[in-house]
């Protein structure tokens, strides 16, 4: 029986490899020059997509931990359409706070804010050990990224990709927009890209707790139109959504609407969805009209008016 879910699970690993190779190699071309009948790698995508990952995560489910995975799987157990984090009673709360002051001097971590802890608790559903471990992580990280300003991300900031919209959504939600089409991997440092990206979200945060009606959450808008295979960086859009949105700033990304997403989008989802695990439900293929009608009249992103509504 063991000898069959091995077989199953090699089988399975094997499907999807070979898809994650060709699609890479068909996203690598310009994808506005492609059409269907040339796609090469529809056989195997297709092939890949039958996998009953559900039940291949099943059984392994059943198996021991591996150490160091438990803060992964837990910041993962309910991750629907939107991620949420867990509030608990002001008594919960204080005390979990006492608890990663205690930690955190144990552990010579850099300063931080009570604010922060409270944030990394929720996120840990109040376990104030789980929480201080991740909050040490992320406190140490930051530090030696350092303090980050325009000058440190103009190439970026030039490409005109991806902006913090100076409008807070219905919700208070701020709004962090790509224009995916602007951005050309040829064209990018990585690097830079990843500061970038750092210096939005903190942007975003900073621009909710000033205002009035700000939320906690950001809300991401994927502008698709123009899309193609030059603008698929999946190693910018795993570090945003791993990293940043996992693990350095849990539970701030409630959701992501990707709007008139083009079928050459398809093979890279293929690769990405499994990548990205659960997070990726919050991902949600919209039309300009829907996101539009989630700002206040006037505010909406301007990459979305015109023809499109």
């Amino acid at each position: 029986r063991r000898a069959t879910h091995a077989r199953a699970d090699a089988g399975a690993m094997s499907s999807t490899m070979c898809a994650t190779a060709a699609s890479a190699r068909w996203v690598a071309r310009d994808g506005a020059t492609a059409t269907r009948g040339r796609d090469p790698t529809r056989r195997a995508i297709k092939k890949a997509q039958q996998v009953d990952w559900s039940a291949i995560g099943g059984r392994r489910a059943n198996r021991a931990p591996r150490r160091g995975a438990r803060v992964i799987v837990a910041a993962e157990e309910e991750v629907g359409t939107r991620v949420e984090t867990m509030q608990g009673s002001a008594e919960e709360i204080a005390a979990g706070v006492e608890a990663m002051k205690t930690a955190l001097a144990a552990a010579d971590a850099p300063e931080c804010d009570e604010a922060t802890m409270v944030w990394f608790l929720r996120d840990r559903k109040l376990d104030a050990d789980a929480a201080s471990a991740k909050l040490i992580n992320f406190l140490r990280w930051r530090k030696e990224l350092g303090a980050i300003t325009d000058e440190d991300v103009r190439s970026s900031l030039e490409q005109g990709a991806a902006y913090v919209h100076p409008h807070l959504d219905k919700e208070g939600r701020a709004c962090i927009v790509v224009e995916v089409a602007k951005h050309v991997i040829k064209d990018r440092d990585l690097e830079i890209s990843k500061k970038h990206a750092v210096r939005a979200v903190e942007q975003c945060i900073e621009m909710m707790e000033a205002a009035p009606n700000g939320s906690e959450s950001i809300y991401a808008v994927w502008d698709m139109q123009g899309f193609s295979g030059a603008n698929a960086d999946l190693d910018l859009a795993k570090f945003c959504i791993l990293d940043v949105f996992r693990e350095y700033y849990p539970k701030r990304l409630s959701q992501v609407a990707a709007i008139d997403s083009p079928w050459t989008f398809k093979p890279v989802w293929t690769i990405l969805k499994p990548l990205i695990g659960k997070y990726s439900s919050v991902v949600q293929f919209v039309t300009a009209k829907e996101v539009i009608e989630n700002f206040n009249p006037g505010e909406a992103p301007k990459c979305l008016a015109g023809d499109r509504v």
